[in-house]
């Protein structure tokens, strides 16, 4: 069968992935997004936690990327995890269900698209320095919500409670945005007074230093070593509810931080996986978006 025009792509990408479980489905161009703020940012701060700041040059190159040379194209899949669906967030050793949920689809729209319309495509693993692609820039460049204070992509249908992954395409396809879109016009912010550690208390990445106003142009710079230090916490309380000692405790942390590259589960006495980590979802949860 022939490759569709780039607009019946769209379509019938945006429909198939929905018929997969897609609450959301957008499509970008590859070359705006090497670009991408989350790019430039990236290039000045690193990608460590080591350190709150990094000094370099005003004129720093955009993080290079390493995507597969023939892709041009690219489609994000969003599934929604409202708050009465925690368990979707609830990270088990292997990851959380929601995630495994987003893996099914795309791998179901890359076997579909190969076998129905021989387009190939590409898979990014889920971290940035492995190849992998800034999921939240890819979801507003394809027109499906704006970064908000918080920080988070907020989409008209869902706010900030959705999760994303991307699949990289041989071939053009109908971008779907960016839009003209502003969730947090008029709100005060119940986002960031809901951190429980104060991780937007101080600007630690100014915007304006980072040389940049467009993500998150709405001041959703946040201290994120202050966050990712909550998060670790979560993953030793987790650890220490399910453990039975101290050499048990650290085996299932290790494992629990191994994130998607292990290859232990975390079995209850009747095989099925003890959830681990909960989370915090505060900035998220508190916002009155897609309510």
């Amino acid at each position: 069968m022939d490759v569709p025009s780039p607009s019946d792509l769209t379509d019938l990408i945006v429909e198939r992935a929905k018929s997969l479980g897609a609450s959301l489905v957008g499509l970008a161009d590859l070359e705006p997004l090497k670009q991408s703020p989350s790019h430039r940012i990236v290039a000045k701060i690193g990608m460590g936690l080591a350190a709150r700041w990094r000094d370099t040059a005003d004129d720093v190159e955009p993080l290079e990327v390493d995507w597969p040379a023939d892709a041009v194209s690219a489609v994000v899949i969003g599934v929604a995890h409202p708050a009465d669906r925690p368990e979707l967030d609830w990270y088990d050793g292997k990851g959380t269900p929601g995630n495994r949920a987003l893996i099914g689809i795309v791998q179901g729209l890359s076997e579909w698209l190969e076998s129905d319309y021989s387009v190939k495509s590409w898979r990014p693993p889920y971290f940035i320095e492995s190849g992998g692609v800034f999921m939240k820039d890819t979801a507003v460049q394809a027109g499906l919500g704006a970064i908000g204070r918080n920080n988070l992509v907020i989409t008209p249908e869902h706010g900030p409670r959705i999760r994303w992954r991307v699949l990289l395409l041989d071939q053009a396809a109908q971008a779907t945005g960016p839009i003209a879109y502003d969730p947090c016009d008029g709100c005060d912010a119940p986002c960031r007074r809901a951190c429980p550690v104060g991780a937007f208390d101080e600007t630690a990445y100014d915007a304006s230093t980072l040389g940049q106003a467009e993500l998150p142009g709405t001041d959703g710079t946040y201290d994120r070593i202050t966050c990712n230090t909550k998060m670790a916490q979560d993953v030793e309380d987790a650890a220490a509810a399910l453990a039975a000692g101290e050499d048990d405790r650290r085996q299932v942390a290790d494992t629990m931080n191994a994130f998607e590259e292990v290859v232990m589960a975390l079995p209850a006495a009747d095989g099925t996986p003890r959830y681990g980590v909960k989370y915090c979802r505060r900035c998220e949860l508190s916002c009155p978006v897609g309510r």
